[in-house]
């Protein structure tokens, strides 16, 4: 694996620009305040091999620090050959074969509203400069297995990106974890995973047999079948012989029997006719009578109910009258009710509640003011709205509207200048609307020949805006100017392109400043400097007029400002509303003391209502009872002329039908008679050709003893076509050499399916003894793993012991399988992974020793740790014990460090990297030192 020779970050959180950052050195310590940047360095390596962050951040995080829309990140690393031969080197896979160093480059973008990072790989020590043109960026996933094929494993990516303070996870492992990640870094997972793979592929091939199996018993199904049809062909010869014999014989025999017998049958019929149609002839002369007794009845009912009616119609009269005289009576009861309640409530300082109604009206009359002031602004932004989202846009100020209507009517084309005009950048529409606020209303004439008719119509109307005839194509232009960011839809005029064109867009005021002394500028805020002075143009966005980008903005604006309108709308109603109340009691108060007053000189006038109010009262009473009487007295007449009437409907119906009924059975009758005379003179025409003997009596009582009738025939023919339709018959005679040819295949096919269910179970058990044998080499892992870590821990004189791990060639003891690991400290008892019973420095300790044995693996051997804060918490003694670990040790590290006293954990250190605080009035923070531990003289 490669190790870290230098960095550079541009644009790094608040790191304007670091260089080369020497990172060349064994064990490399980064110190600083908390919050200068320790973390925030690592990261920046996470994020340059496509990790993760820690503490949640991640790689925008840092680039929306530095307020810029690009930030590089840049490291330079090692591809030397582990060994003698040249394709050792860790970058081979990308094709790096002769150069010793590879350059690594992040480029983060921000695009539109969010962050994007991409890779790329360049071999030898390059700068970012040299690869700003670059067009073969990677994404992240690629990138990651390039970096996986020069070491960084995935497993170990995990183990990279711990957090801080994290330093000690490794150790809180399951002991199944554990061995999953060895497995991982070894290389031996995947093998494992093929295994199952292989497995998975060998299950979907058994329920591939299993279906060809179900197939070929269902094409036997079929053969057994196709000799049931063979066997049936026989019984559908013998059918077709007795259905021809029906047909041809038997049926025009009987049906020949059946119509001699109809028509003797049909004489008899006519005879009982005549005598049935004399009865009903005289039923009818009885209905007559009912229906005449029916309509009596009718007249009598219709009587009874209109009488009730006219009683009904002359009470409600009498009440209306009633009640007429009765109303204004009670009326002056209200009143003396009313002023005898407000004489009861009327209060003594009458003075001071007239002070305070005039206080509550006047504050009542304020706060509507300002509530239908409110409603009117609320009002214009939802028709502003409206109109925005509909294709007609804001209605134009009405001298515009005069002008435009004036210049259409002469017949003059014309547009208006925010109709054409398109912002590219929405960064900068705000700065577009403030130099284009005052031309809003310029009108730009279509043909310039129009000049001259259309500034007369201009000095008519009073028109104060610029109408221009003068109109040229606008250039596309990509520098930093106004202009580069605008888009016209068709031609404008050239001193709007001058203009536009002479101002530079910048970030911000001071990077204006910076610019030449008589250059015109603009920021995104809209501030604009011209050769008059600087002055802000800012234009809110409810206001915007230029373009889609602005039309959308505008309705972003006034959408997000009218709840925040309508809320304080709806405070001002309720604070109303209780004024309007409190208000209302003050007038009630101030009307009791004259109640008392118009009482007493009303006291007669209200005698005389109550005297004259009770026999009116006593008559309404009497109507009313009277009406309450009459409805169900209505109701019960009605009900009875409905039943009369409907016994009258029901007899005139039915002599209707009878009437009808008789007409239909005379004439029937009379059809009948000339259809049977008509019939018997077709039988004798239309069977003579039946032979003669076919029609004996004896013949046809023979037959119709045998066969009933024709019907029965003709069931037993429908019958028999209904036998010979169905499927189970078999018509054709070559059904058995089909069964022979498919009693052939399927042999075949049996013969198939069992030899590839050979070649599934020889697989299958193939699959066993391969990864049964390959169980030898995890153990050699398991093995190689538990020496690296005891060679370890005997470097930090620390006693490493691992529990024999039980690998069977069975899915559940492998997916059951873990590594436990158990350390010895300082001659005391056994510790295992995360039993609780290990001090801080301990478990950094234990943590660091599963980490490097990871690193010590043939194949993984080398390479960089990010240890961040290890010395946490840790003592004097051990951090030196640590310190010598980490010297006897062949990885590269990478740790951090608050600034402390204890000089003690810079010790082992080759290379010391100082972060500072960033100062609250600079803008970046400062750069990064470096010292670097002097080389021991030779003795």
């Amino acid at each position: 694996m490669f190790h870290i020779k230098s960095l550079e970050m541009v644009h790094w959180d608040y790191w304007q620009r670091v260089k080369n950052i020497p990172l060349d050195a064994k064990i490399i310590t980064i110190a600083g305040q908390n919050g200068s940047g320790k973390t925030t360095l690592l990261d920046a390596l996470r994020t340059l091999f496509g990790l993760d962050c820690s503490m949640g951040r991640s790689y925008k995080h840092y680039a929306r620090h530095a307020g810029q829309q690009t930030s590089w990140l840049r490291a330079v690393v090692d591809n030397r050959a582990t060994g003698r031969q040249l394709s050792n080197r860790p970058f081979r896979s990308s094709g790096f074969f002769s150069e010793d160093e590879v350059t690594l480059f992040c480029q983060i973008q921000k695009n539109g509203g969010d962050w994007k990072r991409q890779y790329l790989m360049r071999p030898g020590a390059v700068e970012i400069e040299e690869v700003q043109e670059a067009n073969d960026w990677l994404g992240l996933e690629n990138y990651r297995k390039r970096l996986a094929n020069a070491g960084l494993s995935p497993a170990m990516a995990k183990v990279l990106a711990l957090e801080q303070g994290e330093t000690d996870k490794l150790c809180e492992y399951a002991p199944r974890q554990l061995l999953d990640l060895v497995f991982q870094v070894f290389g031996d997972k995947e093998v494992l995973d093929a295994y199952d793979e292989a497995k998975r592929h060998q299950r979907d091939t058994e329920t591939e047999l299993q279906r060809f199996e179900a197939e070929l018993e269902s094409a036997q199904t079929n053969q057994e079948r196709l000799r049931l049809r063979a066997a049936n062909y026989h019984q559908w010869e013998g059918l077709n012989k007795e259905q021809r014999d029906l047909q041809e014989e038997v049926l025009p025999t009987l049906q020949y029997h059946e119509l001699r017998e109809k028509a003797k049958l049909a004489s008899d019929s006519l005879r009982d006719a005549r005598r049935s149609l004399a009865v009903q002839d005289a039923q009818l002369a009885d209905r007559r009578n009912d229906l005449a007794e029916r309509a009596s009845a009718l007249s009598a009912a219709h009587r009874q109910e209109a009488a009730l009616e006219d009683e009904k119609s002359v009470l409600e009269k009498r009440l209306g009258d009633i009640n007429t005289r009765l109303k204004p009576l009670e009326s002056l009861l209200e009143q003396k009710s009313r002023l005898q309640k407000l004489a009861a409530d009327a209060g003594a300082d009458i003075a001071d509640v007239a002070a305070e109604l005039e206080q509550k009206e006047s504050e009542y009359l304020r706060q509507r003011q300002a509530r239908d002031e409110l409603a009117a602004r609320i009002a214009a932004d939802r028709s502003a709205i409206a109109a925005l989202e509909s294709k007609t846009g804001l209605p134009d100020p009405e001298n515009v509207r005069a002008m435009r209507r004036a210049l259409s009517e002469a017949g003059i084309a014309h547009s208006m200048l925010p109709e054409i005009v398109e912002v590219t950048d929405p960064r900068w529409q705000g700065a577009v609307e403030g130099m284009l606020r005052g031309y809003t209303s310029v009108i730009l004439l279509e043909h310039a020949r129009d000049a001259a008719a259309a500034y007369r119509i201009g000095e008519k109307e009073r028109y104060g805006h610029f109408i221009v005839p003068e109109r040229v194509t606008a250039p596309e232009v990509q520098d930093r100017s106004l202009l580069s960011v605008v888009r016209f839809s068709a031609k404008v005029p050239p001193w709007l392109i001058d203009q536009l064109g002479r101002v530079t867009r910048v970030d911000s005021a001071e990077a204006g400043m910076k610019l030449s002394g008589g250059e015109e500028w603009i920021t995104p805020e809209a501030y604009h400097r011209e050769r008059r002075g600087g002055r802000s143009v800012f234009v809110e966005a409810s206001r915007y007029r230029f373009g889609q980008a602005g039309r959308a903005q505008r309705i972003a604006a006034l959408q997000q400002s009218l709840p925040k309108l309508e809320a304080q709308e709806d405070q001002l109603t309720i604070r109303i509303n209780k004024l309007a109340g409190e208000a209302s009691a003050l007038k009630a108060r101030i009307a009791g003391v004259d109640a008392a007053k118009e009482l007493v000189a009303r006291q007669a006038e209200f005698d005389e209502a109550g005297h004259g109010a009770a026999p009116l009262k006593a008559a309404r009473t009497e109507v009313g009872t009277r009406l309450g009487e009459l409805f169900p007295l209505i109701k019960k007449a009605t009900e009875e002329r409905t039943l009369a009437d409907n016994a009258w409907q029901y007899a005139k119906r039915a002599l209707v039908d009878g009437e009808s009924g008789l007409k239909l059975a005379q004439k029937r009758h009379q059809e009948e008679r000339a259809a049977h005379a008509k019939a018997l003179s077709e039988l004798r025409r239309n069977w003579r050709h039946l032979p003669h003997g076919w029609r004996r009596p004896a013949r046809r009582l023979e037959l119709a003893v045998l066969h009933q009738n024709a019907h029965q025939v003709n069931l037993r023919i429908g019958h028999l076509a209904s036998d010979l339709a169905r499927e189970d018959w078999e018509t054709d005679s070559t059904v058995v050499d089909q069964h022979v040819r498919l009693s052939a295949l399927l042999q075949g096919r049996q013969a198939e399916t069992e030899e590839r269910r050979y070649q599934n179970n020889r697989a299958i058990e193939a699959t066993n003894n391969a990864r049964g044998a390959y169980i030898d080499r995890l153990r050699y892992t398991i093995k190689t793993y538990s020496r690296n870590i005891k060679e370890l821990g005997e470097l930090a004189n620390i006693e490493v012991h691992t529990d024999p791990v039980r690998l069977e060639n069975d899915d559940v003891q492998l997916a059951q399988a873990g590594l436990q690991v158990r350390f010895k400290f300082d001659g005391k008892g056994p510790i295992g992974l995360n039993d609780g019973e290990a001090s801080g420095g301990q478990q950094v300790m234990k943590s660091l020793i599963l980490l490097i044995g990871l690193l010590k693996s043939d194949d993984g051997s080398g390479g960089f740790v990010f240890i961040d804060e290890p010395f946490a918490h840790l003592d004097i003694r051990n951090i030196q014990l640590v310190g010598e670990f980490l010297k006897n040790t062949d990885a590269q590290y990478l740790m951090t460090t608050p600034l402390t006293h204890n000089t003690d954990v810079y010790d082992p250190s080759e290379l010391t990297l100082i972060t500072s605080k960033k100062k609250k009035d600079t803008q970046w923070a400062q750069p990064i030192f470096v010292l670097q531990r002097r080389a021991a003289k030779a003795a």
